[in-house]
């Protein structure tokens, strides 16, 4: 078995931190993205919010429940989502966003395992960012982060709270 030592970890998860703060300039034929999730109580259920926009105008929103978990299962599992959706539109260019320097970090860790508890999770991700061409994911503070946020907590919101469309 493939140990990874205390001292490649650390160093693995530093370059992660690094990489998750790194801007990305946007071409025009590109995608962006941003997702959320919230689990309450922590664990408990899972709303997810994502919104995808293309570069023609495309607006895709994402919310709905996701189940039972943590606060971690709710981030992938919005992030996944969103994936999915930029999957089915086709998108070859891609830049990411989300709030959760847990789930960024882990996504953008090379050569290490991952979360405890999340492997699943981060391998349907690599997966799905392998058919989509260039894809980049960063962290951002939460307060820039107010799409995906509202999507997710919308999805969490009893049905007598849901607003009108």
């Amino acid at each position: 078995m493939n140990t990874v030592t205390p001292r490649a970890l650390a160093q693995a998860r530093a370059a992660a931190e690094k990489l998750a703060r790194r801007h990305v300039p946007q071409s025009a034929s590109g995608w962006r993205a941003w997702f959320d999730g919230s689990a309450t109580p922590n664990p408990g259920r899972i709303g997810i919010g994502a919104l995808l926009l293309g570069p023609a105008g495309e607006r895709i929103e994402i919310s709905r429940g996701a189940g039972h978990g943590t606060s971690g299962d709710a981030e992938y599992l919005a992030l996944i989502a969103l994936l999915e959706a930029a999957v089915q539109a086709q998108a070859s260019e891609l830049l990411v966003y989300g709030d959760s320097q847990a789930v960024v970090q882990d996504v953008l860790l090379a050569g290490v395992p991952g979360a405890k508890g999340l492997e699943a999770h981060r391998a349907r991700v690599h997966a799905l960012m392998a058919q989509l061409g260039s894809v980049h994911v960063r962290w951002l503070p939460r307060h820039r982060n107010q799409e995906a946020d509202a999507l997710s907590q919308r999805a969490l919101a009893p049905a007598s709270k849901m607003p009108v469309r």
